[in-house]
């Protein structure tokens, strides 16, 4: 069984976001294990259930009641305390949970770029999947992006989303090189869940698998 990393977005927890992909809980059971992941607890009460990976600074209180510590730094330990227990096949990202999955895959890529990121696992990343993705515009993240052009990724969108435009998932995308596949949807905000998406992400890790298998095959 594959092991999926799954990231929430910024007001959301891992609860909030397996039970809006259910079905693709569902559909994936056959071969993975989903693992739903919260981020560090936040300071502030005011947050209450939510864990951004990052604080927006905004003029809107609301994004920022928190900005008496450095949320980044809190995220970047969490993260390599996690990643030196647990192994990964793929990941799963909504938001600014495909964000943080970009900026992952670049840590990951090149852990120097990222004091106090010393994850002590390896981990076999085959695949990933963004949803409503966007490249971050936070400062410490302007030198870490280095993603790694040989993952298949799947992008997804929708036209009409109104947090986060279409353009900037393509933006996102177009740092992932030839291996990126874009796909629209009309269910807003959201990973994708209804009709015959389920069965689109299965084909879509089960062909990245097979990718990753047939890679090592040949350089072994």
């Amino acid at each position: 069984m594959l092991n999926i990393l799954v990231i929430h977005g910024y007001l959301q927890t891992a609860a909030t976001l397996r039970y809006n992909i259910l079905p693709l809980e569902r559909e994936l059971s056959r071969i993975a294990n989903l693992h739903y992941v919260d981020g560090p607890p936040m300071q502030d009460l005011s947050w209450r259930d939510s864990r951004p990976w990052w604080v927006i600074k905004s003029g809107e209180s609301w994004l920022d009641p928190d900005n008496t510590t450095n949320r980044w730094d809190e995220t970047v330990r969490w993260w390599s305390e996690h990643l030196s227990e647990n192994e990964y096949d793929g990941i799963i990202g909504l938001s600014q949970g495909s964000a943080m999955t970009a900026l992952l895959l670049s840590m990951l890529n090149n852990a120097d770029n990222v004091p106090e990121f010393e994850p002590k696992k390896s981990q076999p990343i085959k695949f990933a999947i963004l949803c409503s993705g966007f490249v971050s515009q936070h400062h410490p993240h302007r030198n870490i992006y280095d993603i790694p052009l040989h993952i298949p990724t799947l992008h997804t969108f929708d036209n009409r989303d109104m947090r986060v435009s279409a353009h900037r998932t393509i933006e996102l995308s177009s740092l992932f090189g030839s291996k990126a596949v874009r796909k629209s949807h009309n269910e807003g905000h959201a990973v994708p869940v209804r009709d015959a998406w389920p069965k689109v992400f299965s084909e879509f890790i089960a062909g990245a698998v097979e990718e990753s298998r047939m890679r090592q095959t040949d350089s072994a």
